[in-house]
């Protein structure tokens, strides 16, 4: 059973990590952006969502028609799901856990050097690029990604001797702070400043009215998990894989 919050939290989740295409199959939103970014190119459940198995034929030509695999995203409060996907062959992947923090106290602040705009700079994407490596199919999706983007947001970038060393964005969906692309430099990881980069984003989302915060997190990335922790994320609302069609599936 998925509560009506944590429909809420899904909705900003989406909107706060926009695709390019949304159409919906029998209650199911397929989302397609190309690249290789898996939560943009799959099939994920909503309130009306009807079974999956009824929607895997369809959902399957709509991928196959842009040339990508089939990937069903199922949350943990719809276990069925999973079950049903592995009974038609499907395997899981890339467990992730979406957490949840109030917003409440302002965040100490221990470097002046920290750049806060509402909207990616030359320079903001410049270093999550250096600091995400991606290809080039990839750079392009991220690019398009930002550039969709309509919602109030916030790009934050901790900078040590004018080179950004950590970084993320936040956007404000529905009175929630969706915090994404968190990334700080492997030399400098240790130090707090990842802290520091999501504290800013929770001041300026507390400072527009918002009292909830949330974000996604590999299971596995335990160091990250940490970091959230501290700074309140201390709520696990509900985790979600991949399933990935059976080969046979797959016509690309």
């Amino acid at each position: 059973m998925v509560s009506e919050h944590l429909w809420r939290v899904e909705n900003a989740c989406w909107a706060a990590w926009p695709s390019a295409e949304d159409t919906i199959i029998d209650g199911w939103l397929c989302r397609a952006a190309g690249g290789e970014t898996r939560r943009t190119n799959s099939v994920n459940a909503t309130p009306t969502a009807g079974a999956v198995q009824d929607v895997v034929e369809p959902a399957s030509a709509f991928y196959r028609e842009r040339s990508l695999p089939l990937l069903v995203r199922a949350l943990s409060t719809m276990p069925e799901v999973g079950q049903a996907l592995a009974a038609m062959g499907f395997q899981p992947e890339g467990e992730t856990c979406t957490l949840q923090a109030k917003i409440g106290h302002t965040h100490s602040r221990r470097y002046n050097d920290l750049e806060s705009r509402s909207n990616p700079s030359p320079a903001w994407i410049a270093d999550k690029l250096r600091l995400s490596p991606m290809n080039a199919q990839q750079e392009a999706a991220y690019r398009t990604m930002l550039a969709r983007l309509s919602l109030p947001t916030r790009f934050v970038r901790l900078c040590d001797a004018g080179k950004g060393v950590s970084l993320a964005y936040g956007a404000l969906v529905d009175g929630l702070l969706v915090i994404e692309s968190v990334v700080t430099d492997p030399d400098h990881r240790g130090k707090g400043l990842a802290g520091e980069v999501v504290g800013a984003l929770m001041d300026w989302a507390r400072e527009q009215g918002a009292s909830l915060s949330c974000l996604q997190v590999e299971a596995s990335n335990a160091p990250a998990i940490r970091t959230y922790r501290k700074l309140g994320y201390e709520t696990e609302l509900y985790r979600y894989q991949y399933w990935r069609a059976p080969k046979s599936e797959i016509k690309t």
